[in-house]
């Protein structure tokens, strides 16, 4: 099975960035300890301020589906809602 990476773009509400950031930030200490999470890079979008974006590596698409359906996941959707208008995840494959 091969990898999956992804590029996920948040967009957040205006004024909630380091809110949102601070957030984020406990949840991913969090996902990075899930079976099959590689890697998870957040990065502030430095030309919008209500953009935060997320790299994720994970060793296969199950690993990913079961991120995605796990507990961790269904608890954090609360807990990020009250900042965000809504996300982009593209799937990149290397070329």
């Amino acid at each position: 099975m091969s990898k999956v990476f992804l590029f996920v773009n948040v967009d957040i509400k205006d004024g909630q960035r380091a809110a949102f950031l601070e957030k984020l930030k406990a949840h991913a200490k969090k996902v990075v300890n899930e079976p099959g999470c590689e890697a998870l890079d957040i990065y502030e979008n430095s030309e919008n301020p209500n953009s935060v974006c997320i790299w994720e590596v994970w060793s296969t698409r199950a690993d990913w589906d079961l991120h995605m359906t796990c507990d961790n996941t269904m608890a954090w959707r609360p807990v990020a809602a009250p900042f965000v208008n809504g996300e982009t995840i593209t799937v990149m494959s290397p070329a």
